[in-house]
């Protein structure tokens, strides 16, 4: 199946073709810029996943050969710079890294930052966000060829133990970081977020294959206790147009019950994670 059918299978065909358009002139411009250091770029995330709408993000890696020398840095500094202003608005949701064959090949270190954009940002940052291993199983197993060979033969497959223990990991770490600032779960768009994390990070944990929030959500209820069913259901509903709640308060009574849920899972994805 070619990149535009799956994009056709998320997105009608005219934004299907936006899509792939804006995915073309992303790879056209970096090979311009790395030449023979480019080893190829991929579209990752929710299209990847098969879970894609017209508010996810457009998650993208570029690998290259070697890591990219001052003057290739500042080139593509500048031309991240300039992406959001050219074709349509998935030029402004473009959110990737940019890591060598060498540290994809590696096990994931969260000290080992990679050249990074934000969605929606113009200003790249070197950042750890995407130096995890859900990442590289994503890579392996479910990315769309732009530019070069098939992801899958760039890198191994996960082992399923580390990615059990590394979606334990992080559900412990969360919690920490929640504990810490209790406002993310007071916000619109934080609140249903980690709930729906959550189910991920359980369906991770569980069956070691990565699949989109709301396929995760709809499993998790066949495993959770079902006093947790609707907070779920309603993280669900409020999946579209996620960037209209960032402004928002949460539901008072949704943020208590979603650090109890969070307490809840925490345990329930350790365990599932042996």
């Amino acid at each position: 199946m070619t990149v535009h059918d799956r994009l056709r299978s998320q997105l009608d065909d005219a934004e299907a073709d936006l899509l792939a358009s804006v995915l073309a002139d992303l790879a056209e411009a970096v090979d311009k810029i790395l030449g023979a250091t480019l080893a190829g770029v991929y579209l990752k995330g929710s299209f990847a996943l098969g879970s894609g709408d017209m508010y996810a993000d457009v998650d993208f890696l570029v690998a290259t050969h070697k890591r990219l020398d001052v003057a290739q840095e500042a080139a593509i500094r500048d031309l991240h710079r300039v992406l959001p202003d050219r074709g349509p608005h998935w030029a402004q949701v473009l959110e990737g890294s940019y890591a060598t064959l060498g540290d994809l090949r590696g096990r994931a270190h969260p000290s080992i930052p990679w050249l990074y954009v934000d969605n929606g940002n113009r200003t790249m940052e070197w950042s750890t966000h995407d130096n995890t291993e859900v990442f590289r199983w994503v890579l392996h197993h479910r990315a769309l060829t732009i530019q070069g060979l098939p992801a899958a033969t760039l890198i191994d497959d996960v082992p399923p133990l580390v990615l059990r223990q590394e979606a334990a990991a992080l559900a412990v770490r969360r919690m920490h970081d929640i504990a810490a600032d209790p406002d993310y779960l007071r916000n619109g768009w934080g609140q249903p977020h980690e709930v729906l994390t959550r189910c991920r990070l359980l369906f991770t944990a569980t069956r070691a294959e990565v699949v989109g929030k709301t396929d995760a959500a709809q499993w998790s209820k066949g495993v959770v206790a079902e006093e947790w069913h609707d907070l779920i259901d309603r993280a669900i509903a409020d999946r579209p147009d996620p960037t209209s709640l960032v402004h928002r308060p949460a539901d008072p009574v949704l943020a208590e019950r979603s650090w109890e849920f969070v307490e809840y899972m925490t345990p329930l994805i350790a365990q599932a994670a042996r």
